[in-house]
């Protein structure tokens, strides 16, 4: 049989058929398409998809369709069935298929697009389904919120932790933030709980006097301000401020105990722990958690690409 070029698929032999991973988050979102020969079609990186942030999700994910579809224009001039695997932040709506079919509708008008397969989970399950899908083991994610997610010998699922930054996530980026930003308004009120971190803050944000946070924080978007905070933390704490060095060994201790918990949960039969997520780009966190884990468990740090994992995931159960 002649080769056709890309995109030009001859219908009698069918639709042409992608393959697409999304990895969701509070921070980005990421998304990877593949051909059925398995080569990337396209890429991309976006805003956040947290399906609990009002019309976030439908507004990013909206965004990122259409410039995928519009990239991909030639091979969607006939018609393309595609299998998707996703993950995103906020899954616990209970309405997240149904919008997401929905934008994705949305987004496919004027092409002869279709979705033939579809899973959707939370984009730490995603996750840990990449890095243990045949076998028990450990994932510590902390980027805007934290979870840890344990997968035992029989395939159950466990977690702790993960319950929203108004409750809970201790230990990720809105947390660091958050305690950043405390210690500053500490440092100015109250006498001999001076730091860094409050000049720190000031320059951050731009303001003149540590009072002006309040109106920062209040009158935006109270969990990205506080979250772009976080980095703080670290650099004070490398430079030698108490206070912040205390503030990343509470956060380490809290990240240790979610992991330690949901060991518990698995019957402590998963010595493999992950710990996905841009907080553990911070080497001083990291250490602090190794130092306390590593006689029980081995630890390594998330390496791949989920959204593109996810998609190759999907072609080769196509394969099967």
């Amino acid at each position: 049989m002649t080769d056709l070029p890309s995109g030009q698929e001859n219908k009698a032999y069918g639709p042409s058929v992608l393959y697409m991973g999304i990895d969701g988050g509070g921070t980005k979102t990421n998304i990877s398409i593949l051909d059925k020969e398995g080569r990337i079609v396209f890429s991309g990186g976006y805003g956040p998809s947290n399906l609990l942030n009002g019309d976030e999700f439908e507004d990013n994910v909206l965004f990122m369709f259409r410039d995928a579809f519009l990239n991909l224009k030639d091979r969607l001039r006939i018609k393309t069935v595609i299998n998707i695997t996703a993950g995103f932040a906020g899954t616990s709506s209970d309405d997240y298929e149904t919008r997401f079919r929905n934008v994705f509708k949305k987004a496919s008008l004027g092409y002869d697009i279709s979705i033939d397969y579809l899973i959707i989970n939370s984009d730490a399950l995603l996750t840990l389904n990449v890095y243990f899908a045949e076998k028990p083991g450990l994932l510590l994610v902390s980027g805007t919120g934290s979870i840890c997610y344990g997968k035992d010998q029989n395939g159950d699922l466990f977690r702790t932790g993960g319950f929203g930054y108004l409750i809970d996530d201790a230990g990720s980026g809105f947390w660091f933030g958050k305690e950043a930003v405390k210690a500053a308004l500490r440092s100015h009120y109250h006498y001999g709980h001076g730091s860094v971190l409050e000049e720190m803050v000031r320059e951050h944000f731009g303001i003149q006097s540590t009072e002006d946070v309040f109106d920062i924080i209040y009158k935006g978007d109270p969990k990205s301000v506080i979250s772009s905070a976080s980095e703080l933390v670290f650099t004070a704490a490398e430079n030698g401020c108490k206070v912040a060095g205390g503030i990343v060994e509470r956060g380490a201790a809290e990240l240790i105990e979610l992991v330690r918990n949901c060991s518990e949960h698995i019957g402590r039969k998963a010595p493999f722990v992950v710990l996905h997520g841009s907080v553990f780009r911070q080497e001083k966190l990291v250490g602090l958690i190794k130092k306390d884990l590593i006689n029980d468990m081995n630890i390594y740090i998330s390496d791949k690409r989920i959204d593109l994992e996810a998609a190759n995931s999907m072609l080769d159960q196509n394969d099967l």
